[in-house]
Parts: structure tokens; sequence; C-alpha cells
């Protein structure tokens, strides 16, 4: 029987031809023949970096706006769950849209709970940021 399972590629010297193969302590090493693999990566340029990190901020601004209404007012929380536990979608965002943020986000709901997705300009050809708030009332 032939070890041919064991390795891919036999070593130097061995000769699976002889009838105790097992003697030899290289039949189930192999040749190792590391690849390497040299990526090139793009120029470094900042600058999509850096606007996006500022639209990002506009967009973290009205988060946290909308969230500090909903931890700070009881009625407002009790109101936005009551409207979207009951599918009244123009109602969460009329409600939403009273706390003064300048973006509107898109709303979905579940039983148990809201999600809030906060994009960029919709006037930008690159969509370079968006911010997904996801809050469980159950």
């Amino acid at each position: 029987m032939y070890p041919y399972y064991y390795f891919r590629y036999p070593k130097p010297g061995y000769n699976p031809q002889l009838q105790n193969c097992w003697n030899y302590p290289h039949a189930y090493q192999s040749y190792y023949h590391p690849v390497h693999f040299y990526r090139t990566f793009p120029a470094v340029n900042p600058q999509l970096f850096m606007s996006s990190a500022k639209k990002m901020e506009v967009l973290m601004r009205d988060a946290s706006t909308l969230l500090v209404k909903m931890a700070e007012s009881k009625k407002f929380s009790y109101e936005l769950m009551a409207a979207a536990q009951q599918s009244k979608k123009d109602a969460v965002e009329k409600m939403i849209k009273s706390t003064g943020i300048s973006r509107i986000p898109a709303v979905s709901y579940t039983p148990d709970g809201l999600s809030l997705h906060f994009e960029s300009d919709k006037e930008d050809t690159q969509k370079c940021c968006d911010l997904t708030l996801k809050l469980r009332w159950m």
C-alpha cells in the first residue's frame, strides 16, 4: 500500500517501491511551497473619507436629537410606539418630523421594535454614508 494519500508532494529520496516504506519519517511530510500574493492598493486620497465623515456628523446629530426626544419624553415615546404598532406610517413620520431634525429617516417597524435608516443627501452621486438605528420595545 502506497502512502500517497498522506502527502501531496513526496520529499526527495522517498521511494514508494520499497517494501517497508513506513521506516521513512519523511513519508508523512510534504513540501511546503509558500505562495506570495502581492496586492497593489490604489493611492490614498482622504478627501472622500473626510467628506463622508462630515456628512456622517449631520446624520449623527439628527439621530442624537431624535434619540434624546425618545429617551426623555414618555408621552412622545408612548405615542410613537402606539402609532408604529398600529402601522400608522404617516403618524410615525409626522412625529419624527416634529422633533426638528433635518434628515428624515426611512422608518420600518415590527412588533418587536423600530428601525430608522438615515441616509446622506439624495443629490449625491456617490452614496457616502448611512446610519441605521434599531430600537426594541419588546
